[in-house]
């Protein structure tokens, strides 16, 4: 038998898809959501918002309620969709299969998130028996007022620590030794080098904090006159033959510069001439998607020129 789905609501966020599939389905944005809303969601004892068969109680204004329990999830680079069966509304068990599908869509054309919520059922004259419970037009009304929230949650300032972050990472096979590749990138005017900014840029030493430890090279480029970034190294750390890693906390006057406050290179051991050269930076989860395409592909030329520049070496 064919299974038959009803669009219920549809929305596109200008978010990148990795940025709003953490928020929607993250427990804590969860939480915000639902906080000072007149519908309220509590999880089942021993459920969780990621495992099938976890069930949890949905309920507003007027006495309604309705339970729902996870299905099914599918997670990739393109769809975050959690299906849930529709067991209760009102207190009246359901005597039909219906299932409430959630799905986020990836729009590689721009980066931004498609939001839909779907009914899953078998047969028409089921919606029909939908409607005994509840009608579709109240549906739309609360699906309506959850995505209302989750558009709320975007417009928080950035950088809010109380929700994860994008994480970006890039990679590239570097022809040199791990510990030379490490040496080059850990000296910053190579960097500017790299970039031919080096008779723009100017880089300075800079203090360091009492529980830094002393070896380390703190340092601050001044691209110009309202722009100054500062780098702390706040780990350095070594297994012998195998990896190098470098973590940074970057900040700046402005705060777009400084969007990525955490930096961290790894250099991997391949073979005596050659090396995994890691890139991870953090982003805030409400940056929009042309910003974070900028910052991706400026960050994939740095890492590119760089690349060249040390095997030419």
């Amino acid at each position: 038998m064919t299974v038959k789905t009803k669009q219920i609501f549809i929305l596109n966020l200008s978010y990148p898809f990795e940025s709003v599939s953490k928020v929607v389905f993250g427990q804590e944005s969860l939480i915000k959501i639902f906080t000072n809303s007149e519908y309220k969601i509590k999880l089942f004892i021993g459920s969780d918002w990621s495992i099938k068969n976890s069930g949890f109680s949905f309920y507003g204004p007027n006495g309604f309620n309705s339970v729902f329990v996870l299905k099914n999830i599918i997670d990739n680079d393109f769809l975050r969709q959690n299906s849930y069966s529709i067991t209760q509304i009102n207190g009246y068990q359901i005597d039909i299969e219906l299932e409430a599908q959630f799905s986020i869509f990836k729009n590689t054309c721009d980066n931004t998130s498609i939001l839909e919520f779907r009914i899953k059922y078998k047969n028409d004259k089921d919606i029909d028996i939908l409607e005994n419970y509840i009608k579709i037009s109240h549906f739309k009304e609360i699906v309506n007022k959850i995505f209302a929230k989750i558009k709320i949650l975007f417009n928080q300032p950035l950088n809010d620590d109380k929700f994860p972050k994008i994480i970006l990472n890039q990679s590239f096979i570097i022809k040199k030794n791990y510990k030379e590749a490490f040496d080059f990138y850990y000296n910053w005017n190579n960097m500017a080098k790299t970039l031919k900014t080096d008779q723009i840029w100017k880089i300075f030493s800079e203090e360091k904090y009492k529980k830094d430890n002393q070896e380390y090279k703190n340092f601050s480029i001044l691209i110009n006159n309202d722009v100054k970034l500062y780098y702390r190294v706040l780990s350095i750390k070594e297994i012998k033959n195998e990896k190098i890693e470098i973590v940074y906390e970057k900040s700046g006057k402005n705060y777009a510069p400084a969007l990525n406050h955490f930096i961290k290179f790894t250099f991997f051991n391949i073979d005596k001439n050659l090396s995994l050269f890691l890139y991870e930076t953090h982003l805030p989860f409400n940056v929009v998607s042309s910003i974070y395409q900028t910052v991706s592909y400026y960050l994939f030329y740095c890492n590119y020129q760089s690349r060249k520049y040390i095997e030419n070496l």
